[in-house]
């Protein structure tokens, strides 16, 4: 069986903002993340390997729907695999089905889940010897970092840079999202919070994993809903990515509705 021939990640760059249908320039802070990429013939799929927090690689792209996607597809995961690197990558159909990835022998690994639902109140309080506080009134980027860094070791998740952590980045209102403090001032926990008229937006609370055993998950999200409702806000719209099934179940239990659903593969070599 011949491989595809690998490409540099900027040349494959057109190509795959053309098959997510974005702009080139919207993947090009990607770059540096980048570590491989692999095109098919006549443009018909591409896909690049990124750095995550974790071990793996995650795949982004894949082939263009059509009779020939499944065997475009399967084509550019073999030669990805050659890394030696395990891989992850999201069963999105449109560019990179599930049941591709199955036959290559890749294992559901954890999924993506947007929830919708009126704003809950989760019955809990903060843990003993931690502190939960509104995202505006902590700057301090050590202490930022230490708290986005609890979803480090989730599948899905992607590398976290300074511009990711400032204060309001990406549109976030600080004053409804909150971070949690150890005794010592450490950064365990973060849920950040968009607001769009009723609408509250999260990432699902983020929780250092010693702590996941606590009720300080609810916490955080009390706590954030609590303040988006003093803000008007009467809908949740919750993003979460790699959550174990029983966060997946307690969600369930607030209320809240799966409207996406979408499984996260992974690969392991032999």
């Amino acid at each position: 069986m011949t491989l595809l021939p690998a490409t540099p990640p900027d040349a494959a760059l057109p190509a795959l903002a053309a098959l997510l249908g974005c702009g080139a320039d919207d993947l090009r802070p990607l770059l540096p993340q980048f570590t491989a990429a692999w095109l098919a013939a006549d443009g018909a799929g591409v896909i690049a390997l990124r750095h995550t927090p974790r071990a793996d690689l995650e795949v982004l792209g894949g082939a263009r729907p059509g009779p020939q996607q499944a065997e475009v597809a399967a084509a550019l995961l073999r030669a990805a695999s050659t890394s030696g690197t395990p891989l992850s990558a999201y069963a999105d159909d449109a560019p990179l089905p599930g049941d591709t990835l199955r036959t290559l022998g890749w294992q559901h690994a954890g999924q993506y889940t947007e929830w919708h639902g009126p704003l809950p109140t989760p019955e809990t309080s903060v843990p003993a010897g931690l502190r939960v506080l509104p995202l505006a009134a902590v700057s301090a980027l050590t202490v930022r970092r230490d708290a986005q860094g609890t979803y480090a070791d989730r599948l899905g998740h992607t590398l976290v840079s300074e511009g990711d952590i400032v204060p309001g980045a990406h549109g976030a209102d600080d004053r409804v999202g909150h971070i949690a403090l150890d005794g010592a001032g450490r950064g365990v926990g973060i849920c950040r919070a968009w607001l769009d008229g009723d609408t509250l937006t999260i990432g699902s609370p983020g929780v250092h994993p010693d702590l996941r055993h606590t009720a300080l998950r609810h916490a955080l999200l009390r706590a954030t809903c609590d303040a988006a409702r003093a803000h008007g806000a009467q809908q949740l719209i919750m993003q979460a990515w790699g959550d174990t099934p029983t966060e997946t179940q307690a969600d369930t239990d607030l209320g809240l509705q799966a409207v996406t659903v979408t499984p996260i593969y992974r690969s392991w070599p032999a």
